[in-house]
């Protein structure tokens, strides 16, 4: 099981093609419920990680100030695969218009993508920085996730080794 290229995913969300991943789900649900703990809590620790790193790059990019606080709502979802989840309805709170103001509140899941990606059109966003080949490069998730993304195969691989191991000598 590798991780073998990025894909852009639907309506707001994101993936990652996993080789091999949907034999391995088959087989992970049929096995010993402590299997299923022990990896969902491997790779919350792994994710965790992950998050900490994106948190710490969000202070490059070009609006830090967006990315940071969007940042802020980056979680480590328990699952038997990594999983990283932004909580898209909590409060963004604007410098130049606090939420306490508005009539509709802005939340970090409104800000994320202009962070992120940027835009042409509106100006409290950077610009876009198309990547080569099409598509956008992003400005601190997803260019942390494409240089991590070997760390993060090879931590998995490794606590699944390592959770099979401590099964099999119970």
């Amino acid at each position: 099981m590798a991780i073998s290229k990025f894909l852009s995913g639907r309506a707001g969300g994101a993936s990652i093609e996993v080789v091999g991943l949907t034999e391995f789900l088959k087989r992970a649900s049929a096995a010993d419920a402590t299997f299923n703990k022990e990896i969902r809590k491997a790779s919350v620790e792994l994710i965790g990680q992950v998050v900490t790193e994106v948190q710490t790059h969000a202070t490059y990019a070009p609006n830090p100030r967006q990315a940071i606080e969007s940042a802020r709502g980056f979680r480590a979802r328990p699952d038997r695969i990594p999983v990283i989840r932004l909580n898209g309805s909590s409060g963004f709170v604007s410098k130049s218009r606090p939420n306490a103001r508005r009539k509709t509140k802005v939340t970090r899941g409104d800000v994320f993508y202009g962070a992120e990606f940027g835009s042409n059109r509106l100006r409290q966003f950077p610009n876009r920085t198309p990547k080569m080949g099409g598509g956008n490069q992003g400005n601190f998730f997803w260019p942390t996730i494409e240089a991590m993304a070997p760390t993060i195969n090879e931590k998995y691989l490794a606590a699944l080794d390592r959770i099979t191991q401590k099964l099999e000598r119970l």
